[in-house]
């Protein structure tokens, strides 16, 4: 492999990573995307699409009821509950429970959170979800959820925004149309400058993208359900559908400021349906072009300060049968970092054709070995993502997917069901230590303490301006000697001790530039030094959150704690110890814990004696 192409490799890897991959953890920008929303549902058949409701902000325990079909056959139906923390360092629980099903208490980390069914963003806003297709009902489901709110030592403000079911339900009567249908849920933080705590960034845009073909001309009514949290009226926000402005100059305006912080609305969107369609939110508009949304030049706002888009919903409603097969199509979510040992790999398998409720066969092979072959059965989410262990080895590989290999089933289009990519493997850090020669300390040098120097600058000082500070005591003397005194040599004798005064004070705060020696009590000579440890990482992968530690003669003496080394990275800690002279054993030891993980640890230590 030549250079080059490695570092097209780490490149690519590189820009992977700044996409996060689908799942839970906290980030202030958003989860488990910045910029866009998650496809997490989209089929076609004979359905039904229910979305709802919105309430204002409310004090748990909060209830919601949703009233589905009488004869309602439930497909797919997933809960959301969002929850207002206050911080992200407040953390508490919400706990709900759906037709009297406890879906358990579930915490709310803030940010630490990483709880696989929580989206935690900004300052503390919960966007919380509950796969419920068995649970739902046709008729009426009533759903519960209640916080840590009020409890003896909680922070957590606790109230909740509101309750939202999205349900797809079978349509029984054979002349339902067809309809396609799909859904996007996340939690992305659009802000404004400032409103990122110490960080000076912006982010004014989120994208929605409708995977899956459909015939505009088949289109009977298309309409966009979109949800948002946080939404201020009177700041402007705009939505977009193909390009095409809906909604008007303040979509999210909290219910017409009748719901405070939630809006769920519904928008018309036959006329802009295309072959291929996507959404995007915008925070505002750069009115007067100064390059930032904040203000016109009539001081009006620009955009929204923050806002949360946290579902969209499409619905194509079609004339006549829409897609009459299944089809099956593959890919690998972005990988982030991959080093040599145990991986995990997200293959995701997606159904963009007719509704396809059956088993199909999944293999993913690594340099055409294969290390996955599993049946995996589809429902009407139309989404399967699956988590492929992998112990790799270092270098550039070439992973492959395969869904339905054996074309068990009938598809619209077979020449999707083959995903092929190279990815690049990172060495593990590779930490080693080197003891270079240790450096006597000097007075100069502040006993490797700047509080020392410091207090000799000071003493030094000090004496200086006492010393000044006696000639006008000295010019006073002299005046007031009787000039018959003066003749007989008194005046020498005062200048003398004046100038003898001065010297002292002066030469109390020298400087001496040989190595720092103290007396003990018992007469033993100690002596400060400095041992330079050399740390270099062989790996490829950066080293984080190690310690290094020193021994004298077996017992530790210093301990530093290291953030991070990148990988082929190399640099030289000090560390001051203070020793008896004569001949001393050192041994420095790196990650004596073991909290990185490394490609060996056979070079963690090194030991020298040296006549101090």
């Amino acid at each position: 492999m030549k250079r080059a192409t490695i570092a097209l490799l780490l490149g690519i890897t590189g820009i992977l990573l700044l996409v996060q991959v689908s799942g839970a953890s906290y980030a202030f920008d958003g989860v488990p995307y910045p910029d866009k929303l998650d496809l997490v549902a989209h089929g076609t058949f004979k359905c039904g699409i229910y979305v709802g409701e919105s309430y204002e902000l409310a004090k748990p325990p909060c209830t919601r009821t949703f009233a589905l079909p009488e004869d309602a056959k439930v497909k797919w139906a997933r809960l959301y509950v969002g929850v207002w923390g206050g911080t992200e360092r407040y953390t508490g629980w919400v706990q709900t429970t759906f037709n009297g099903h406890d879906l358990g208490k579930t915490p709310l980390l803030g940010e630490d959170d990483d709880n696989p069914n929580v989206h935690c963003s900004s300052h503390g806003v919960y966007w919380v979800f509950y796969d419920v297709a068995d649970k739902a009902s046709s008729g009426l489901n009533t759903a519960i959820a209640s916080t840590n709110r009020g409890e003896p030592g909680s922070k957590l403000d606790g109230r909740i925004y509101s309750i939202i079911l999205v349900a797809i339900y079978e349509d029984k009567n054979e002349n339902a149309p067809d309809i396609t249908y799909w859904v996007a849920d996340g939690n992305p933080s659009m802000h404004g400058r400032g409103w990122a705590g110490t960080m000076p960034t912006t982010n004014d845009f989120v994208s929605v993208k409708f995977k899956g073909a459909i015939d505009p001309a088949n289109v009977e009514k298309a309409n966009l359900t979109v949800v948002y949290l946080a939404g201020n009226l009177g700041e402007p926000d705009y939505l977009e559908f193909n390009g095409y402005g809906v909604g008007g100059d303040d979509v999210a305006n909290s219910g017409d400021d009748k719901t405070y912080g939630i809006d769920l609305k519904t928008f018309d969107v036959t006329k802009y349906i295309q072959t291929e369609n996507s959404a995007l939110f915008l925070r505002g508009k750069d009115i007067n072009g100064d390059g930032e949304i904040e203000e016109d030049d009539e001081g009006n706002r620009e955009g929204e300060h923050y806002l949360h888009p946290v579902l969209a919903v499409l619905v194509a409603r079609h004339k006549t049968t829409e897609k009459a097969m299944p089809d099956f199509s593959v890919e690998f979510a972005p990988p982030g970092i991959l080093t040599e040992g145990e991986n995990t790999l997200t293959a995701v398998v997606n159904n963009y054709g007719r509704l396809y409720e059956d088993d199909f066969g999944v293999k993913v092979f690594v340099d055409e070995s294969e290390i996955y072959s599993e049946v995996v059965r589809m429902d009407a989410s139309g989404v399967k993502k699956l988590a492929i262990p992998w112990n790799a080895m270092s270098g550039t590989k070439t992973i492959k997917a395969e869904v339905d290999a054996e074309n068990t089933v009938r598809e619209s289009n077979e020449n999707d069901n083959v995903f092929v990519s190279d990815v690049y493997v990172l060495r593990k850090p590779d930490l080693s230590v080197k003891i270079l020669t240790p450096v006597a300390e000097t007075i100069k040098a502040a006993n490797a303490s700047s509080t020392a120097f410091s207090a000799k600058g000071i003493t030094l000082t000090l004496n200086l301006i006492f010393a000044i500070m006696l000639i006008p005591w000295l010019m006073f003397i002299v005046i007031r000697i009787p000039r018959d005194n003066i003749k007989k040599e008194k005046l020498p004798v005062v200048v003398l001790i004046f100038v003898i005064l001065c010297a002292t004070l002066f030469l109390s705060a020298c400087v001496d530039k040989h190595p720092v020696e103290q007396k003990t009590g018992a007469g033993t000579s100690m002596l400060s030094y400095s041992i330079p440890v050399e740390l270099r990482n062989e790996g490829e992968m950066a080293a984080t959150n190690f310690k290094l530690s020193l021994y004298v003669d077996g017992e530790k003496s210093v301990t530093k704690k290291i953030a991070k080394l990148e990988g082929g990275a190399s640099v030289i800690e000090k560390l001051p110890i203070v020793v008896v002279k004569g001949k001393h054993s050192i041994r420095a030891v790196v990650d004596e814990k073991n909290d990185v993980k490394e490609f060996r640890r056979d070079n963690n230590e090194d030991t020298i004696t040296f006549d101090f």
